[in-house]
């Protein structure tokens, strides 16, 4: 995958996470909620962390690759940790680029309009 595009993706992650729907009926009090906590992780009060491991090259060039991930991400709304499949075999911790912010999420995709 191109560093452009998981960029991307770790974006579309981010807009996800901030998705919020109404709930209900027309003409009514309703509320929102977020779309993630009702329909796909239940159990959880915080959004879910997202793993990315890279692999595929030369440990310097996945080196590089992690530092521009970071440096694409910057700012990002959720928890994003990372590191190289070589450092992960050597038992090596992860690196935080992301950290979970709600409120910050919620400031970026605000409430959809009531009905």
């Amino acid at each position: 995958m191109s560093q452009a595009r998981l960029a991307k993706e770790v974006w579309d992650y981010d807009r996800y996470a901030g998705h919020r729907v109404w709930e209900g009926a027309r003409g009514t009090n309703g509320r929102t909620f977020p779309f993630w906590q009702r329909h796909r992780y239940t159990r959880s009060q915080t959004f879910p962390r997202l793993h990315v491991v890279l692999a595929g090259k030369e440990e310097h060039l996945l080196d590089n690759r992690l530092q521009a991930l970071a440096d694409d991400v910057k700012g990002i709304a959720v928890a994003v940790w990372v590191n190289t499949l070589p450092r992960l075999q050597r038992g090596e911790p992860w690196y935080e680029i992301g950290v979970d912010d709600p409120d910050r999420r919620r400031r970026r995709y605000p409430e959809p309009v009531g009905r």
